[in-house]
């Protein structure tokens, strides 16, 4: 029989794109979250369709899960430490408004991000075990500043106010100085874009046009796309 050309092209296609929903179904997976339970029911029936495309995507995803683990924990540990901030910010209200350390941190958790509060409420209930003073003393984690001069000041009577507003405003003095220094770096990062991108179709939109005129007149063969065509 006579081969139809459009088949393969089809059969092609129909190839990439089923490799591109496996490919997407797979992250989805590894991302996790709210999506993983339909992205398994999805890569299930895939399963059942291509097996062997499943097998290339799985394979694709296998190798891309350490980069999306280190970007995950990278994240979390980034939110976290913008929250420790807010966390002093919420225990120093407690604080002045007469709460004892404990009670003014069991305030704050309902306000802290995912990120932070797991770690606050293993605080809290070590605290509940083994005491305030010992549990934050030997505390660690993101907020580990907070939790130390806190019980230091617990177990020496000094004043816990002041010691945390201090810790707060030297948080946000630092990440005044961290977004200034971010600010700083963006014109370095933006040479490249500015540089391989944006410069050269500039460059060809306004210099283009002259450039192909006076080479037209010089009589030089150019291509349709500078002005007309050679003649």
């Amino acid at each position: 029989g006579v081969r139809r050309p459009g088949r393969g092209v089809a059969h092609g296609e129909g190839k990439a794109s089923m490799t591109t929903v496996a490919i997407v179904l797979v992250a989805l997976l590894v991302a996790g979250g709210r999506w993983r339970a339909a992205a398994l029911a999805a890569a299930s029936s895939l399963v059942l369709a291509r097996p062997v495309l499943l097998l290339v995507a799985a394979t694709a995803g296998a190798l891309a899960l350490p980069f999306l683990r280190f970007r995950r924990r990278r994240s979390d540990a980034e939110a976290a430490e913008s929250e420790v901030t807010m966390l002093g910010e919420l225990i120093a209200l407690g604080l002045g408004a007469g709460l004892t350390f404990p009670g003014a941190l069991a305030r704050a958790v309902p306000s802290i991000a995912p990120p932070l509060r797991p770690e606050v409420e293993a605080l809290l209930r070590r605290a509940r075990r083994d005491g305030a003073a010992a549990a934050l003393e030997e505390a660690t984690g993101h907020a580990g500043r907070l939790y130390g001069l806190a019980g230091r000041a617990l177990a020496t009577g000094a004043p816990l106010l002041p010691a945390v507003q201090a810790f707060v405003a030297e948080r946000r003095d630092t990440e005044r100085r961290r977004a200034q220094e971010r600010v700083r770096r963006l014109p370095v990062r933006m040479m490249f874009p500015l540089a391989f991108l944006i410069l050269p179709g500039f460059l060809l939109l306004t210099l283009g046009p002259t450039l192909a005129g006076a080479l037209d007149r010089l009589e030089f063969p150019l291509p349709s796309v500078f002005g007309r065509p050679p003649m």
